[in-house]
């Protein structure tokens, strides 16, 4: 009885295998839809963050949705920290660039409010220090503007990604910005311009155009611009970047920009930074020296002794650079204007204007042009060294004039003892009888325009009858000239006396 043992089924070794491979590529399915899943609930994420940074709210009001503002400022936390890691970048951030930069624009691109900033914060009428404005909703604004910045910055938001959305119309919103009154956005607003002009080579062109329509809107129209002085700041790194020689388009931004920028009545709040720019075009083609001189003196100010002061700083190195033989055409405009400063009633504009004398490059064209400038300059400082109120500048005058007369002992004597014809040649300001006769001129003529043209509005001018402050006004002779009107009205009751007896 030969009995096999019973073995059972036997499994075929083949079948094991590929029950195996089964099993493990089903857990692989498993796990790749899990981490669809997750990574669709991830982006789901994301995406909610990014719906929930567009709400806008009345940051005015403390007490209004406070759950929601909180909410908020978690959610741009939480997109800054996602900048810090590439992979969430390259992941959730580049793929829906749409909706990010859709957010940004949403958030900053709104009418900008009306917060005071003052430079000169002090005490107020009543004693009681002021403080200065903050706007309410900065503090919700300023995460966009670092995650905006983190963005551009980043090495996965490349050209190609970016530049779609960085269109004229977005440029032209984006300065708009730059009329805010809160320092910190300007700020962030010229890194994050400075950056883009950087990154985006394709739109340099657009943005530089764009920039010089928004300063001939300040130069023509508006008079006031607060990011002034923060365009002008990009505007520096910019032209430091220009080839030599520089282009005829850069040429023409010079004369056409940079050089009305200085008649702008606010200009005093970004001169630093104007005279940064107007050097560092000097620096690439020292011939532009000339019409910047010219530029200068046609826009001199008037009545502003600040900007006075500044224009006679950016004069002096101007002239520094300019090439002696080629400034005769502007030797009478130019010493006519440092004699009128030196001869002025206010103190700091004349000892601003005497410091041109300590420059051997100044001296250098003094002596050059002598036949032009000692008969202007020479009259007017001998008569100041001996009559001048102010007792440091009166010092500072004699020295002057001494050093005048080592220069060219007989070109001072002859400039001193002038005939009145060329006296009337070289005078710095007009006479007053002659300004009278031409003051009438004028108004004869205005009158015969209203008569021929009804709607004729006649020009509002400096240096008439009109205005208490001004040369040749007889009210301000009456309030300023005191010594010349009292003497004036002593003689007149003395001659009033006269015919009474």
């Amino acid at each position: 009885n030969n009995m096999r043992p019973y073995s059972g089924n036997k499994v075929n070794p083949k079948h094991s295998s590929s029950s195996k491979r089964n099993v493990s590529s089903a857990n692989k399915r498993a796990q790749g839809a899990h981490g669809k899943e997750g990574k669709q609930t991830a982006r789901d994420l994301f995406l909610k963050k990014v719906q929930i940074c567009m709400n806008v709210y009345n940051y005015a009001d403390e007490t209004k949705d406070v759950k929601g503002k909180a909410e908020r400022l978690t959610a741009i936390n939480d997109l800054q920290s996602m900048l810090n890691d590439q992979k969430n970048v390259v992941s959730y951030i580049i793929p829906n660039l749409d909706i990010v930069m859709e957010m940004i624009e949403k958030n900053i691109f709104r009418p900008l409010p009306n917060v005071k900033k003052n430079a000169n914060i002090g005490m107020s009428e009543t004693g009681i220090e002021q403080e200065e404005e903050i706007d309410p909703s900065w503090p919700h604004l300023q995460g966009i503007y670092e995650f905006f910045l983190q963005l551009i910055l980043n090495d996965a938001a490349d050209v190609k990604s970016l530049k779609v959305y960085i269109t004229p119309q977005f440029i032209q919103e984006f300065l708009e910005l730059f009329d805010s009154e809160e320092t910190y956005e300007r700020d962030y607003l010229k890194n994050i311009l400075h950056k883009l002009y950087a990154k985006l080579v394709p739109r340099r062109k657009m943005i530089r155009k764009a920039m010089t329509d928004c300063f001939f809107g300040l130069i023509h129209e508006n008079h006031k611009f607060n990011g002034a002085a923060e365009l002008l700041d990009i505007l520096a790194s910019i032209i430091s970047g220009f080839a030599v020689p520089l282009r005829e388009e850069h040429v023409q931004f010079f004369k056409n920009v940079i050089i009305p920028l200085h008649k702008v009545q606010t200009s005093n709040f970004f001169f630093e930074q104007l005279l940064r720019c107007s050097m560092l075009f000097l620096s690439k083609d020292r011939t532009l020296a000339i019409p910047l001189l010219q530029g200068l003196l046609k826009f001199w100010p008037f009545a502003n002794y600040l900007k006075e002061t500044l224009f006679l700083t950016e004069l002096q190195e101007v002239l520094e650079v300019c090439e002696v033989e080629k400034i005769a055409p502007l030797i009478p405009k130019l010493f006519k204007r440092i004699v009128k400063c030196i001869s002025g009633s206010h103190l700091q504009i004349a000892d601003r204007a005497m410091c041109f004398f300590e420059n051997d490059y100044f001296l250098a064209i003094l002596k050059t042009y002598k036949d032009t400038t000692f008969p202007m300059l020479v009259p007017v400082i001998v008569k100041l060294a001996d009559t001048h109120w102010h007792n440091i500048l009166q010092e500072s005058l004699i020295a002057l004039k001494t050093i005048l007369k080592e220069i060219d002992p007989y070109a001072f004597e002859e400039a001193l003892n002038m005939d009145p014809h060329k006296k009337r040649e070289f005078r710095i300001e007009q006479d007053a009888d002659e300004r009278k006769k031409l003051d009438e001129k004028w108004t004869k003529l205005h009158q015969d325009l209203k008569k021929k043209h009804s709607d004729y509005i006649e020009p509002d001018t400096p240096f008439t009858s009109k205005h208490i402050v001004g040369a040749y006004n007889e009210l301000y002779a009456k309030i300023y000239d005191k010594e010349k009107y009292v003497t004036l009205q002593l003689q007149i009751n003395k001659d009033f006396s006269f015919i009474l007896l």
